[in-house]
């Protein structure tokens, strides 16, 4: 679970094991805005994905040469939401082109959150 706490106005963002971010109200500021922790959820999935299923398969790689770039876009109609998430994938070097397809379709099917954004998912708001 993700707690959210507002201390002297700031928003603190704490797991099981404490406080680990800063919320940011604007996107490249001191902390991250909601787009950016969105962003790097599916980066971060992508990259777990990724290292899990090399590993899976045996590939001796190295875990410095991966990157993971992802940017949300809103649709056309300004409508509040985001309608398209481009995911640039920075393989290690030495796999080759068949191998390096495989690895994109797995992932990409390995991915929670990549699929729960494509599929959409119920959100409910219930005050405690």
């Amino acid at each position: 679970m993700t707690t959210i706490k507002v201390t002297d106005g700031q928003d603190h963002i704490f797991n099981d094991a404490g406080l680990q971010l800063i919320g940011s109200r604007s996107p490249n500021s001191e902390g991250l805005s909601p787009r950016e922790l969105l962003e790097a959820s599916l980066a971060l999935c992508v990259s777990i994905s990724l290292q899990k299923i090399m590993d899976y398969d045996g590939v001796d790689y190295d875990r410095n040469e991966i990157l993971i770039e992802v940017s949300a876009t809103k649709p056309e109609d300004k409508s509040n939401r985001f309608s398209d998430f481009k995911v640039t994938v920075t393989l290690p070097s030495g796999l080759d082109g068949a191998y390096k397809e495989k690895l994109k379709s797995v992932t990409e099917r390995a991915c929670t959150i990549g699929n729960t954004l494509r599929a959409g998912a119920v959100v409910e708001l219930v005050e405690v």
